[in-house]
């Protein structure tokens, strides 16, 4: 997998766009994302939790919630976000992209 490397200056810029509290983690596989919390969009949902487990073929999420409207990304809380009963497992496959939010 390439490595993305970037300027201190557009770093700079990223924080302020950002939040100066923004962590930079490298991730190399998706055992890397255990223990945080990140969203996940989804071929027909949006899922938000703590990564607790992941497989060849779903990741597990604890404290779970769907997401069906999320607002503007820079928001503390999304508009319509529904907390799940139990761990939820979403399949890797349906995976469109993922990253962590200030949720």
């Amino acid at each position: 997998m390439p490595t993305l490397e970037i300027s201190e200056e557009t770093l700079k810029k990223i924080k302020e766009q950002l939040g100066e509290d923004l962590e930079l983690k490298e991730i190399k596989s998706m055992e890397d994302l255990i223990g945080e919390t990140y969203l996940f969009q989804c071929a027909r949902y949006i899922y938000y939790g703590e990564v607790k487990a992941v497989n060849s073929d779903y990741i597990t999420l604890k404290c779970a919630s769907i997401v069906f409207e999320t607002g503007d990304y820079s928001n503390k809380e999304a508009e319509d976000k529904q907390s799940l009963p139990y761990n939820v497992k979403v399949m890797r496959g349906s995976i469109e992209s993922f990253f962590k939010l200030k949720w």
